[in-house]
């Protein structure tokens, strides 16, 4: 899944990717990131996370 190897590339850690993506994100309505992707919105999970690489935080 793409959206897996996205978390694991930023976090080093698989557990930590896989723990992250089962946890409500706000910003989503309190969706999670495997709720988001089953609905099709893998490319929102994404941004998001580049969203945090390029040091956006709010």
């Amino acid at each position: 899944m793409l959206v897996i190897a996205a978390v694991e590339s930023i976090s080093g850690d698989r557990a930590k990717a896989v723990w992250w993506l089962s946890q409500p994100l706000a910003t989503f309505g309190g969706k999670t990131a495997l709720e988001l992707n089953a609905e099709g919105r893998a490319n929102d999970v994404i941004r998001y996370l580049q969203s945090f690489e390029s040091g956006y935080v709010g």
